[in-house]
This record gives structure tokens, C-alpha cells and sequence, in this order.
């Protein structure tokens, strides 16, 4: 539908968005949702109330400035940090935005989202895009962000075996971003024929088949019987998370990437007898945007080879969630939205 064009208050930029991802937590939402959206109650950060613009997989060019802006022009190409913060609680006071208190995300707790020609962001939220990034990778930089945050929690050391659960978007940006790290092997986990393939060209070590092979099994075998210095889960399943505990090793790190949203069985003794490190994730540090700017922009995580499909702003419905939806035999990874031509 047509909607007012964003106006820049106070520290606020309006953009007009060149590309917009979609993400899992879209598809949820728009799914079974809402989950994140708030609907009766207005956000404690932004007062924003459904109904709201998605999307938060963006980046685009400043179009207007508000008052008290700097460091910035019209014309800046940027690429959008998506999480807002109140900037006054204990976490922020630390350092740790992404766990603010009163925190919201872009295109869930905001009126305006990427999936727009038009979008009005905070000035803490943009970052410069490098002559030579594109806007496919543009839009690539927040997902990538968000593997890479799990990779440095592990403290993940060069020569490292991994195990990855899933073989989603995620899952294979974790992939890239461990061996980016230095690891010497990632193992992935998939069941549908394409996604296994897909994983493969993108340079995953050996990717197991659950329906085929025992996959632990396999680990333990190419292990010498230790298991993986770190695994990390991405399917947010039961069989998911307790194969990641089975297959680590004595004193490795447990990384939960994929978001369970239900309740699940576990074994606790087993991670005291393994003297485990167990590593939870809450989005990634706004710190880390300008590092992996640099490291997609120059290919060193070569993100568009995740992109099966672009589409026309029109099209988000149809084409994109609707596609991801009933995306049965998983060909597609990433959509990206066309929301201005270049």
C-alpha cells in the first residue's frame, strides 16, 4: 500500500532503500506472528503499534538529514545497524547496546521499515559503505554480522574443527565467517538435496545428510573419537541442540545461533561432565559493523553467493515471503528486495 514519506526529526535520517533481505524472523512474523510486533501495547522505546513496515536487512542513501545530524551529507551511501537502544539503562551504559533493556528493532518495534522506497533511521545506526561494496552486499552485512558475533564468542582459534546444524542462510554465514576465522574444518548438517548442495559450493568441509548417516557417528570418526572444538546450532531443534552436545568435545564451546522458540529435553549432566562452555546469542554488538563491512566489501565473506533471487518492491508478498514460505525443497537462501533501482 502507499504510505506518507518518512520526515528526519531531531538526530534522525531518512534513506532511500536500495535493497532489503528477508529474514527468518520476517517469514515467523508474518507466519504464525506476530511475535516481535507489538500490537496492543505501544513499544516502550519507539511507542510504535502495529500496523508497521518490515524489513531490516537494508542499506541505501541518505536522502535528508535532521537537526543536530553530522558527519553525514545527502548523497552517503550507508548500510543500517537495525537494533535502537535507549542509550541511558546498565547495559548501555556498557558497552552492550544489542542488550538494551527498552531495545527495538527496525521493521518490528518501529513504524518504519526497509521494505519501503523510503526509510527514517536513528544517526547511530547508519555506517559508511565503501566505494566498492555493492548493494547486494550492502544488505548482506546484517546477517553476516550476526554469524560472525557467534564465531567470536566461541573464541573460536585457528585450526578449530566445527559442527553447524542447519543449513540455512545463517548456518552457511557461520560457515563462512569460521573459516574466515581460521577453522580447519566445518561440518554441516542438512536433510533436502539442494540446500546440501548449495553448502558444498560454498565450501563447507563434508555436509551430512541426517536422513542418511549417523552424524555422530561421522564427527567422531573424522575427530579421532574427541568430537568438534565448537558446535554451533541453527535449526533451533531438539535433535539439533543435543547432537551439537554429543558431538563437542571435553571443555568445548556450545553456540546457540538458531532461535528455539519452544521448549526442549536436554541432558545437564552431560555438559558438566564435558566441562562445556555454552554461549548464547542476543543479535550482535553494534561494534562489529565496521570489521565485517570490510571484510564483505573486499569479498573475504563472498555473501552474494547466498542470493538465489531479487525482486521488485511489488513483489515482497508474492515473490518473496509467500516464495519462502513454501520453500518445501529449500532452493532458495536469501531474497533480496529491489526497493529503488540504482
Amino acid at each position: 500500500e502507499d504510505i506518507e514519506k518518512p520526515k528526519a526529526g531531531p538526530g534522525e535520517v531518512v534513506i532511500q532503500v536500495k535493497r532489503c533481505g528477508i529474514c527468518g524472523t520476517d517469514i515467523h512474523d508474518y507466519m504464525s506472528g506476530p511475535h516481535s510486533i507489538p500490537v496492543d501495547k505501544p513499544d516502550p522505546l519507539t511507542g510504535a503499534t502495529a500496523p508497521i513496515t518490515m524489513g531490516h536487512e537494508l542499506c541505501g542513501v541518505i536522502t535528508e538529514l535532521g537537526e543536530g545530524v553530522t558527519g553525514w551529507k545527502p548523497g552517503d551511501r550507508v548500510v543500517i545497524a537495525p537494533l535502537q537502544n535507549c542509550g541511558k539503562c546498565y547495559f548501555c551504559q556498557r558497552g552492550l547496546h544489542h542488550l538494551c533493556v527498552v531495545q527495538a528493532g527496525l521493521g518490528l518495534q518501529t513504524k518504519e521499515g526497509g521494505f519501503a522506497e523510503y526509510c527514517k533511521v536513528k544517526d547511530y545506526q547508519l555506517r559508511k559503505m565503501p566505494d566498492h561494496m555493492t548493494y547486494e552486499q550492502g544488505a548482506m552485512v546484517e546477517p553476516t554480522c550476526l554469524a560472525m558475533y557467534g564465531i567470536r564468542r566461541s573464541h573460536l582459534q585457528p585450526g578449530d574443527t566445527v559442527l553447524i546444524t542447519g543449513g540455512g542462510p545463517i548456518a552457511a554465514l557461520n560457515m563462512m565467517c569460521a573459516f574466515v576465522a581460521g577453522a580447519a574444518k566445518v561440518y554441516m548438517t542438512e536433510k533436502h538435496p539442494a540446500r546440501i548442495q548449495k553448502l558444498l559450493e560454498l565450501g563447507a568441509s563434508e555436509v551430512f545428510n541426517v536422513t542418511e548417516v549417523d552424524v555422530l557417528e561421522e564427527v567422531m570418526r573424522r575427530t579421532d573419537g574427541l568430537g568438534v572444538d565448537i558446535a554451533i546450532e541453527c535449526t533451533g531443534s531438539e535433535s539439533g541442540i543435543n547432537l551439537c552436545f554429543d558431538a563437542m568435545r571435553k571443555q568445548g564451546c556450545y553456540v546457540q545461533s538458531g532461535l528455539s522458540l519452544g521448549e526442549v529435553k536436554v541432558r545437564p549432566w552431560q555438559w558438566a561432565l564435558k566441562d562445556i562452555n555454552m554461549i548464547g546469542l542476543w543479535c550482535c554488538n553494534p561494534y562489529d559493523y565496521d570489521n565485517i563491512i570490510k571484510l564483505v566489501a573486499d569479498k573475504r565473506i563472498d555473501v552474494t553467493k547466498l542470493i538465489t533471487k531479487h525482486i521488485a518492491l511489488e513483489d515482497v508478498v508474492a515473490e518473496g515471503f509467500e516464495c519462502l514460505a513454501r520453500n518445501k525443497e529449500k532452493k532458495e537462501m536469501k531474497i533480496q528486495v529491489i526497493c529503488n533501482k540504482d
